[in-house]
């Protein structure tokens, strides 16, 4: 009985210490950072020059190396014309909002699932990996969108652990 107790505490060591030593910031070159915090939930940005976006959501870990992000997203409600409507909100409070505040959130630069995250990833390392749409790691530097004699990493890098919780 006493073997059984310790082999679950050590199988439950080893499954807490790969989901903290996967958690943390994560950030490529092409302006997109991802915290993967050891909850399950992340947070992800994008952002260039006046444009930006975020989502939050959850993630899952599969066969130990595969990273799925699932996005929820934060509705606002809108009443116009004596109809209720839910909309994208611009903050990550989900509240009732006037027609004057969405149309004000809609023409700004940034906002919420403007540019999505990625959908699944591959852990190798400290590095987050994703993918093109044919199933093929993108693995390799890409040419800058604003010059062709610049390359970038597509890749997201660790850049720091979480401490703790939600910083």
């Amino acid at each position: 009985m006493r073997k059984t107790y310790y082999l679950f505490f050590f199988l439950l060591s080893i499954y807490s210490f790969s989901q903290n030593k996967i958690s943390g910031v994560y950030q490529n070159e092409l302006g997109e950072k991802l915290i993967l915090y050891s909850d399950k939930t992340f947070e992800y940005t994008w952002g260039f020059d006046l444009a930006s976006s975020w989502n939050i959501g959850t993630w899952d870990l599969k066969k130990n190396k595969y990273i799925y992000l699932s996005t929820v997203e934060i509705k606002d409600t809108l009443r116009l014309d004596n109809k209720i409507q839910l909309v994208l909100s611009p903050d990550k409070i989900s509240n009732q909002i006037s027609n004057i505040q969405y149309v004000t959130s809609s023409i700004s630069g940034g906002g919420q699932s403007r540019s999505l995250p990625p959908n699944k990833l591959i852990l190798k390392d400290k590095v987050l990996f994703t993918f093109f749409k044919s199933g093929e790691i993108r693995n390799k530097k890409e040419k800058s969108m604003m010059d062709a004699n610049i390359y970038s990493k597509p890749w997201f890098e660790k850049k720091s652990e979480i401490i703790t919780g939600k910083d």
